[in-house]
């Protein structure tokens, strides 16, 4: 899911998708997901009645989950949240021109969701250091590439990846890294799939409500997969969980040497005992840690859970709830 340039808009017809007569998938998906310009009031779970403008594309009664303090507006194919957390505003556009209707309106209201729970977070811990946008885009298409790609603040996530796979709501997450990156560049990295890697950490320590839907879907390799720093995510984790805490914030300073590009590629060993400085890593080198990492039980431990449970790794390094008390 890497980042690329921004995807070139091309018209799908929605009153084909609503009729069913382009859409090779089952009308149910279509039908569940718009509703027609004669709803205009949704009767919620409290029975109280909410007034909608007559042109909504997508059933408003999906957001309701969301904290009364997030406003929301329906314009023509799109919907716009807004609101501010900490004292920071922050929006979400959903951007529908192009959508069939395959990713249903609950799973966009799942996404909205998902955007107020995860962004602001990885925003205060992370993009606000480098004027992160903290306006979102998330364009629902019907066409084009197989999951979701992010450039700048637009999302771009396909319409059918969450009817084939409609659990795995957290490849948004990796995108929402991708957009508080603000535009890494590979040649100021020891290796450009640390921008993957990267993205790939904030999914497992950030995914929506703590592993809910991830975690036995989508599982951290271990060291005998991942045989290199190069290609490791877990090791991220494993640096964070043994180096961050009062004072101190590993990701943070990684975020930060990877964002304003001090070092070269050719330079990362001068980055990584840069990082290493003020912990019980100072003086070592990163091949030394990279050993030891591979010697300990985190690198093995399994992270996979069943929907409710808590992974082997988890159980005993809780790394999500460290990371996230970092935030304050």
């Amino acid at each position: 899911m890497r980042m690329i340039r921004t995807i070139e808009a091309a018209t799908l017809c929605l009153c084909m998708a609503l009729t069913g007569c382009s859409s090779r998938y089952p009308e149910s998906s279509v039908s569940s997901a718009i509703i027609t310009t004669a709803q205009s009031t949704v009767t919620t779970p409290e029975t109280t009645v909410k007034k909608y403008p007559d042109n909504c594309i997508v059933d408003p009664s999906v957001f309701e989950r969301l904290d009364k303090e997030i406003n929301i507006e329906f314009k023509d194919k799109t919907v716009i949240e807004s609101g501010k957390i900490k004292g920071r505003r922050y929006s979400l556009t959903f951007e529908l021109s192009d959508w069939a209707g395959n990713t249903t309106a609950d799973k966009i209201g799942e996404l909205s969701r998902l955007f107020w729970q995860v962004y602001p977070v990885l925003y205060e811990r992370f993009g606000k250091y480098s004027d992160a946008p903290s306006d979102v885009v998330l364009i629902i298409e019907n066409k084009g590439y197989e999951i979701a790609e992010a450039w700048e603040n637009k999302i771009h996530l396909h319409d059918m990846w969450l009817w084939n796979y409609p659990e795995d709501y957290d490849c948004i997450t990796h995108e929402l890294a991708h957009i508080i990156q603000n535009g890494w560049n590979g040649e100021n990295l020891e290796y450009d799939s640390y921008i993957e890697r990267f993205a790939d950490y904030c999914r497992f320590i950030y995914c929506v409500d703590d592993g809910r839907y991830n975690d036995h879907g989508w599982t951290l390799q271990t060291a005998k997969d991942e045989s290199s720093r190069e290609t490791s995510v877990r090791f991220l984790v494993w640096l964070d969980y043994n180096l961050s805490g009062s004072g101190r914030d590993f990701m943070k300073d990684y975020y930060l040497i990877c964002t304003k590009g001090e070092y070269p590629s050719s330079e990362w060993d001068s980055a990584w005992k840069k990082l290493f400085e003020g912990t019980a890593f100072e003086g070592r080198d990163i091949d030394e840690v990279w050993k030891e990492y591979q010697t300990s039980d985190f690198a093995i431990l399994s992270s996979y859970a069943a929907t409710g449970e808590t992974s082997e790794l988890l159980a005993k390094y809780d790394a999500r709830k460290k990371a996230k008390s970092l935030n304050g």
